[in-house]
Order: structure tokens, then sequence, then C-alpha cells
């Protein structure tokens, strides 16, 4: 019943991408990169007090939804990430802003999330909050997230996550979402093309 639980999660999680992915490239051809109604403003906790959105107009954000205690996809997420960002110049990288944002507000304090994102890269920046409100910035962009009992570990549990790279404009718009196993060269070039947008 539990293996039928998951496989029907992810079977939900692959048609829920595989219909943006889709409309994504629709809205390309008809010269948008825009994902309607997805995104927008939030405000959640960091190590050094609340963090919003908006605090970065006029950089490029790369957001990620995962949490710390996840076993390969978030840190394979974030690696790529940081490799894509080491590709750029050092005035191009300072205006990119990495963001993690735990859904995993259980286990994930602010100032772990501090602590665990710096070792990607140093100016990314861990975000998280009550459950309601991570739940809600959830929503904003169609993350789709469950936790799994994990029986005879010390775990606990694991959270089964969508994982892909959202990419804000510096006006704070949503343009696009990469998949997380994506080449950091190819992660680089998409952000090469947003950094030259005014």
């Amino acid at each position: 019943m539990k293996n039928r639980k998951i496989l029907l999660f992810w079977v939900v999680v692959i048609l829920f991408f595989g219909g943006l992915l889709l409309a994504q490239q629709y809205l390309k051809k008809q010269g948008s990169d825009l994902l309607p109604g997805m995104g927008g403003d939030f405000t959640l906790q960091s190590d050094h007090g609340p963090v919003s959105l908006k605090d970065f107009r006029g950089k490029v954000v790369a957001l990620y939804f995962g949490y710390m205690s996840c076993p390969d996809i978030c840190p394979t997420s974030l690696w790529n990430l940081s490799q894509a960002i080491k590709e750029l110049t050092p005035e191009q990288a300072e205006q990119v802003q990495g963001i993690f944002i735990s859904v995993d507000p259980e286990r994930d304090t602010p100032q772990d999330m501090g602590k665990f994102v710096k070792g990607f890269y140093p100016t990314f920046i861990g975000l998280t909050d009550s459950k309601e409100k991570v739940d809600k910035v959830v929503r904003q962009y169609g993350v789709v997230y469950q936790k799994v009992p994990l029986k005879d570990s010390a775990m606990g549990y694991v959270v089964d996550h969508s994982s892909v790279i959202y990419l804000i404009d510096r006006n704070g718009v949503l343009q696009q979402f990469i998949p997380h196993d994506t080449d950091p060269s190819l992660i680089r070039d998409e952000l090469l093309k947003l950094l030259k947008q005014q």
C-alpha cells in the first residue's frame, strides 16, 4: 500500500511538471517565457532574519525547494547551481542570488539552513518558516512534496519533492524552471540570458 502511494505521488509529479514544461515550450513559441499565475513575492526566515524575494530586485534569482536531510537530489541541485555561478565572471556572479527554501521546517532551522547552503556557495541563502508560511510559497511556485515515514530509521522520514530550479528575472518575475540535473554549463547559459535582460 505504501509503495503504491509513493508510485502515485511520482506519477502525479511527472505529469504535473511534464504539463508545465509543455506549457513553457508553447509560451516560448509565442514569444514569452512567462508562466502565468506562478511565482510572486514571499517573505520567509533566514539565519539573519526575514528575507523577501523583493529584496533582490535588480538581481537574477535562482530558487530551489528541498530539505537539508535530502540524500542526493538536493545536494546535486545545489552543487550544479553553484558550479554554474562559478562559470560566470565575478561581476556577473554578484548579480545572481541563489535561494534554498526548506520544505521540512520541522527539522530545518533558519540557523542550520544558513550554514548548510554556505557549503555550496558563499552567497546562497537558506530560508524556512512555519509549515503554513512555507506551504503558501510552495503553492505559489507549484511545488509538490510529501513526507514518507521510514520504519526502523533514525531519520524518521524522508520528503519526496519535485526538483526544479526556478529562474526569476531582475524584476522578480518567474521566467522559467529547469530540471535539477541540468548540466551546470546549461544553467549558466540560462542565467546569462536573464542577466542580459534589463
